[in-house]
């Protein structure tokens, strides 16, 4: 989106226009199994005999909040400008149909990022996100403002990082402004105990009272590193005194699947 692909994943990014109608249907997928209005036989939606081209970007992630314990899944679809997009399932089932309308329609959109909502685990655990999310190839179709049918397939994994363990600053604790370094110890495994690659780690560090309703100013502080860091010096100048902050950690494996570890401190 570029919005560059490494940074799609953090809670808070860009923003697009996404249908309501489109993220009630992607949620009703998430939480009962439930088809989207076109059916599987009903018709493509995004058929097309322009000229093919490769979607540029196509992600789909699960994102596990290890503090919250809640589980959900995130998707980015990106390319020039298209009128449709249709998300399908590893065995062909609809899965996403977002369609604007009108003049936004003509305008075309860039591209779309999207959170589903995250339940607790008593509500929705791994295992039901396993059955109703296989591993595979989403396939991607979408209809591009100059008529070309652009395609991809977004590869999904079951494959979570276990839990990052954050170390300073203490969750609840003070800390001098001019000395905040965040530390976590590496994470080695998935949330089932088998080997994982970590790919990089990001550091979120965000100011919690605010008030901005209508912008976008609240001070965040978003860094990743390479996966062999486990400390990241936050600059003194990103801080007010006497100011409660939200730490996240999140590690980052090889498909893209996302595990936070959440906690906050507040500055002398």
């Amino acid at each position: 989106m570029p919005i560059y692909a490494h940074q799609i994943w953090a809670k808070r990014r860009a923003l697009f226009a996404v249908s309501a109608a489109a993220a009630a249907a992607f949620a009703a997928a998430v939480l009962g199994g439930v088809e989207s209005p076109r059916a599987a036989g009903a018709g493509d939606p995004c058929q097309g005999s322009g000229k093919r081209a490769q979607i540029a970007t196509a992600k789909l992630i699960i994102e596990y909040n290890s503090t919250d314990d809640d589980i959900g899944v995130h998707g980015a679809f990106d390319d020039q400008g298209w009128s449709k997009l249709c998300v399908y399932s590893p065995g062909g089932r609809p899965l996403l149909t977002v369609s604007p309308k009108g003049q936004l329609r003509d305008l075309t959109m860039g591209g779309i990022f999207f959170e589903s909502r995250e339940p607790p685990a008593e509500e929705f655990s791994f295992e039901d996100l396993e059955a109703k999310f296989p591993e595979g190839g989403y396939r991607v179709r979408a209809l591009s403002f100059d008529g070309r049918l652009l395609t991809g397939r977004a590869k999904f994994t079951h494959d979570v990082p276990a839990a990052p363990t954050v170390s300073a600053p203490k969750d609840g604790g003070e800390v001098r402004a001019d000395d905040v370094v965040v530390e976590w110890d590496d994470v080695t495994q998935t949330v089932d105990g088998d080997p994982v690659k970590i790919t990089g780690y990001e550091v979120i560090v965000t100011k919690i009272e605010h008030d901005d309703p209508h912008g976008f100013s609240q001070p965040i502080y978003d860094v990743h590193v390479p996966p062999d860091r486990n400390a990241l010096s936050v600059p003194e100048e990103f801080f007010e005194p006497g100011t409660e902050y939200e730490l996240e950690v999140l590690a980052l494996e090889t498909s893209g699947n996302q595990t936070i570890t959440v906690g906050s401190f507040t500055t002398e």
